[in-house]
């Protein structure tokens, strides 16, 4: 049987206000004491699984059992990973060579069964499913433009696309990078993510907001602190509350990130004799953030916390270490559990048993499907053991609720020839609640039915889903020019529930040149032409309503995000036109790139590109 933790809130709740709160004991459901450390193996180098923020373990999303953990080693031919495939009862024995000599700046992420590894020089690395050898590696892959100084960290989206991002010490111009790939590291596109203006940086990388990236910089000994940046589809993007703790934090670099639900950033970092915890709910990059210190070392200015995190369902899991000056010797690894849903952490528990225990990590989110969360340290100075034990939680309940049915699929010819544009209104993981793995889009030249559902063509390069009520704009492309054909979808939760079938959506297949082009028949209700497209200052939108009705003409962003509404009022039969100076619906320009203007009448819709360029 397969289980998975219910999502109970789905983020903060309340008005959003900055809150200084004192450390509060409350102990969640789920908290319980560690398991027994098991020694995994022996490596050459100091800390070998430092974080900072960089993960280093990997669980498998369809065998909770099967956790992979990487680190740095010393020699041509060292061990770089490990696994084990009975939840750390037994592990491997056979030597993986990442790239030979390594050191802790070896950052690991995970799609699937496959692992995406990127370390100083910068070089690439993938590990194909099983991941049990070196023979299941592909070949390295040395990022250009950087040097065996550079840092990075590397993370993986839903779609599949590859994130690297870069740092140099001592460089302006080389702080803070992008390398991104489509196609599994064969080729990388390249930029600037943020000039940070600073020589001083360190950086951390996440999905977030319907799986996009996030990057967020600490800025040392600079009263910024520490920011965000989130990625809109062609740039990363300062949000209103980009400012997570803007605040002087020296040199105190030891910081990890997570998310909870998609929304809900978390951050926590050492400050001086504090182990501080700043969250709050995306909102659309409004409010302010909320503040708690964790810890507090009252005795000891000078200390080093090296924390790291994951996340389960709503549950967050911090480790950390009190690496003081005074006495490496009784180091220990320690835990504390954050409940979303109470907004409170647990009592702190004791994870290592070892004298000089340090340098925890683990992976960046346990499946709902694990019956525990693992966690990894160092012990001892090089050559060290590296230890491997779980936090035991409670089987979660049983996911039987499938995505709700989709009932306002549309559809129009694409911007090009071969191609139909399909909008349709997210639906949820549970019902409408939350965000669904995936979507199965299918078509086929007569009507679709459940029962012609398994033979209807299934359509490729499927949409990364939206978070429930957001609204979908995808393009499918290379079909049968000038057919008609009819279009059906359902959703799919992460254990495979289905939603009913979609409504019908019909459409004539483009052909030749886009739409924008193509004289609206008299009398059709439909947008006639955009422009000039591609447009810099202005486009004008010319449409046509054959009968009365309430027409909307929104602007959509490649995510499918609603950017503008240019009309939403009843309108009479006629032809009119209506002008777009490429601002969003709060008045800021928007970035360069494609977006989609879509006119809505009733049961009526049309959807055709904009290019707009800065």
């Amino acid at each position: 049987m397969t289980f998975r933790y219910k999502r109970k809130n789905r983020g903060v709740t309340g008005v959003l206000v900055l809150l200084t709160l004192s450390f509060l004991v409350v102990e969640p459901a789920l908290a319980q004491a560690p398991t027994t450390p098991v020694l995994v193996t022996t490596s050459g180098a100091n800390g070998a699984t430092l974080g900072i923020p960089r993960w280093k373990g990997y669980m498998s999303p369809t065998n909770p059992d099967k956790f992979w953990l990487s680190f740095a080693n010393s020699g041509g031919s060292s061990n770089n990973l490990c696994f084990t495939t009975n939840a750390g009862a037994n592990w491997s024995s056979n030597t993986i060579t990442i790239d030979g000599y390594m050191d802790f700046h070896l950052s690991l992420s995970g799609r699937d069964n496959d692992l995406f590894f990127a370390f100083p020089g910068v070089r690439f690395r993938r590990f194909t499913a099983p991941a049990e050898s070196i023979s299941d590696a592909g070949p390295l892959v040395t990022l250009s433009s950087t040097s065996i100084m550079h840092r990075a960290n590397i993370m993986v989206q839903d779609n599949g696309r590859i994130w690297v991002f870069t740092r140099l010490g001592g460089s302006v111009g080389e702080n803070v990078r992008y390398q991104y790939s489509d196609n599994g590291g064969s080729s990388w596109t390249s930029g600037t993510a943020y000039a940070t203006g600073a020589s001083n940086v360190r950086i951390g990388s996440m999905p977030f907001v319907n799986g996009h990236p996030a990057l967020v910089v600490l800025h040392l000994e600079d009263a910024r602190g520490y920011e965000y940046y989130l990625w809109n589809g062609s740039s990363f993007q300062a949000m209103p509350d980009h400012s997570i703790w803007a605040a002087y934090v020296g040199n105190d670099r030891a910081f990890t990130h997570n998310q909870i639900n998609d929304t809900v950033m978390h951050l926590m970092f050492g400050d001086g004799s504090h182990l501080r915890h700043v969250w709050k709910n995306h909102a659309n990059g409004t409010g302010s953030w909320n503040t708690s210190v964790v810890m507090t070392e009252s005795n000891n200015s000078s200390i080093d916390w090296f924390p790291i995190s994951t996340v389960r369902g709503d549950q967050l899991y911090l480790f950390y270490c009190r690496k003081t000056s005074a006495d490496n010797a009784s180091m220990r690894i320690y835990y504390r559990q954050w409940s979303q849903s109470s907004q409170t952490w647990g009592s702190e528990y004791q994870v290592s048993t070892q004298n000089e225990s340090h340098d925890p990590n683990t992976c960046f989110h346990v499946p709902a499907t694990a019956d525990y969360i693992p966690v990894f340290w160092c012990v001892g100075a090089a050559p060290l053991d590296i230890y491997f034990s779980k936090i035991p939680v409670e089987p979660a309940e049983a996911d039987t609720i499938p995505p709700d049915g989709i009932m306002d699929l549309g559809a129009s010819p694409g911007p090009n020839g071969g191609q139909v544009t399909l909008y349709w209104t997210a639906t949820g993981d549970d019902h409408d609640v939350g965000r669904p793995s995936g979507y199965d889009i299918r078509y086929a030249p007569v009507p679709i039915n459940e029962t012609n559902w398994a033979t209807a063509t299934s359509a490729s390069h499927l949409p990364v889903p939206l978070s429930a009520g957001e609204p979908h704009v995808h393009t499918v492309s290379q079909l049968p020019e000038g057919t008609l054909l009819y279009f059906a979808l359902k959703a799919v939760d992460e254990v495979g529930n289905e939603s009913g079938l979609s409504n019908l959506a019909v459409a004539l297949v483009a052909e030749g040149a886009a739409p924008d082009d193509d004289p609206l028949l008299p009398g059709r209700t439909g947008l006639i032409s955009l422009w000039p497209n591609p447009f810099n200052s202005e486009v004008k939108i010319e449409y046509e309503v054959g009968a009365p009705a309430r027409v909307e003409i929104a602007l959509y962003n490649v995510l499918g995000r609603r950017v503008a509404v240019l009309l939403d009022r009843p309108v009479i039969s006629g032809r009119y036109s209506v002008s777009w100076n490429g601002t969003g619906s709060r008045g800021s320009p928007v970035a360069s790139g494609i977006y989609f203007c879509r006119l809505s009448a009733d049961n009526i819709s049309d959807v055709r590109k904009l290019v707009v360029l800065k």
